[in-house]
């Protein structure tokens, strides 16, 4: 099977489908999480070792770096940016990403479901420019 048909096959497969089951149920913090983790995980249809792509995708997509965050967390761990005291320049420092269900949780930490709907849609189109331009 070519690199281009697995990356589709698992965009259409599992990616699309728990993308718009989140954005049927907008509320669904288990969905988002699923989303997130499908969308992240789609940066193994590239590299087996994806370390150095997902750090430059990170860089390039604010869109995936949030992705990415949220993805780990669904593990209860950081992601890698989130373990830097300093964040790199240029950067939103975001130390947790969380969802805004806790009203302990100060809103500046938060992620909004209504935002979060928009972060992982950009993300998942960043992922598919990268596969024309890297698979085509």
């Amino acid at each position: 099977m070519s690199e281009l048909k697995a990356f589709n096959d698992y965009m259409s497969n599992i990616v699309e489908p728990t993308f718009m089951d989140y954005h049927a149920q907008p509320g669904s913090t288990r969905l988002a999480f699923l989303a997130c983790v499908a969308v992240y995980h789609s940066i193994d249809r590239f590299q087996r070792k994806p370390g150095n792509l997902r750090k430059k995708w990170g860089e390039e997509s604010i869109m995936f770096l949030m992705v990415d965050m949220i993805a780990h967390h669904f593990k209860h761990v950081q992601s890698n940016h989130e373990r830097c005291k300093e964040p790199p320049p240029n950067t939103i420092p975001l130390t947790s990403l969380v969802f805004n269900d806790d009203a302990a949780i100060p809103d500046s930490l938060a992620v909004d479901h209504h935002n979060l709907y928009f972060v992982i849609r950009d993300a998942i189109t960043f992922v598919k420019e990268q596969a024309q331009l890297r698979l085509s």
